[in-house]
Formats: structure tokens, sequence, C-alpha cells
């Protein structure tokens, strides 16, 4: 795997996770912009007698709830991309070749410093997006495999069916 690849399956990662969670937490936060601006608009009518300084109250509240909105949304992908990295740099010869072997018991993953296998019980499917071949560890962990890997289309057709082979006969009690 090089650098691309663990930037490409991190983005599909991403994606898999809680989006609905991280939608709705966006959306709450804007929205909440409109009774906090309703609120120091109702506090600068109390406070002056002018309609243009009550106006001007409101917009300013409001387009500062909305660029602090949009600031937490920036920290938030910042911090994301810092987070991948430290990890990605973290791991002791993250970018050596590695050989993913298919048998009949899982995958094995054989690095020069390290070794990983999971029985087929453990994996829950495989995808193949942004030509990396994803197998499904649970729902947001996997195993990504360069399709460069397989050589040619053959290849690739003869592992996909051997995948579903293996997890159609492999599903958890």
């Amino acid at each position: 795997m090089t650098a691309d690849d663990y930037a490409r399956y991190f983005a599909v990662r991403s994606r898999r996770a809680s989006r609905w969670a991280n939608f709705l937490a966006y959306a709450a936060a804007l929205f909440a912009a409109i009774p906090v601006a309703l609120m120091f608009r109702l506090i600068g009518a109390r406070q002056s007698a002018s309609a243009a300084t009550i106006d001007l109250i409101g917009q300013f509240s409001l387009a500062s709830f909305l660029l602090g909105t949009v600031a937490i949304v920036a920290a938030g992908i910042f911090l994301r991309r810092k987070s991948i990295n430290t990890l990605v740099a973290g791991t002791l010869n993250a970018f050596e070749p590695k050989t993913a072997v298919f048998d009949a018991t899982g995958i094995t993953l054989t690095g020069q410093l390290s070794q990983a296998m999971w029985r087929w019980a453990a994996i829950s499917g495989f995808t193949s997006e942004k030509g990396l071949l994803l197998i499904w560890i649970g729902q947001s962990n996997a195993v990504a495999i360069p399709l460069r890997a397989f050589g040619d289309d053959s290849a690739w057709e003869a592992a996909k069916a051997f995948l579903r082979t293996q997890l159609s006969g492999a599903r958890p009690a």
C-alpha cells in the first residue's frame, strides 16, 4: 500500500462511518443559529429604539454564528487529517510490501515485521472502491488491497468469485 492507497482507504472508510449522525449534528448547529439571532434581536430591541440597530444586531449575530459553524467544520476536517497522518506515521513500515493470501481458513496479510489473519467468520463483506479491494471486518474497519495487486481482470474476477464463495458459507452463528 502506498500513501495514495491509504488516502483512498481512509476516504472510503470515513464515508461508511456514521454519516447521518454527522449530518444531524451539523444541521442542528446550523438551525440553532436562527433562535440565537432572534434572541439577540429581542435583547437589542429592549436596549434600543432604533429599528436599524435591531435589524443589524440580528444580522450580525446570525452571521457570527454561521461563521463559527464554518470554523468548527474546518477544524474538524483539519483534526481528522492530522489524526490520520499520525496513525499512518506511527505504524512501523506502513508502506512496506505485504502479501495477502486468501485460503480456506481466511485471509492472511504478511509483511516484514507483521502478520495478521482473519477467519472468514470475522469478515462481514467486501467492496471495490477507489481502486481498492476492501474486505470489511465489522462496520468500519477493512483490509485494503490495491486492485493493481491482482495483475489483470481475470485474476480480479477469480478473487471476487472466491471471496463470494467463502463468505456465503462462513456466516457466524
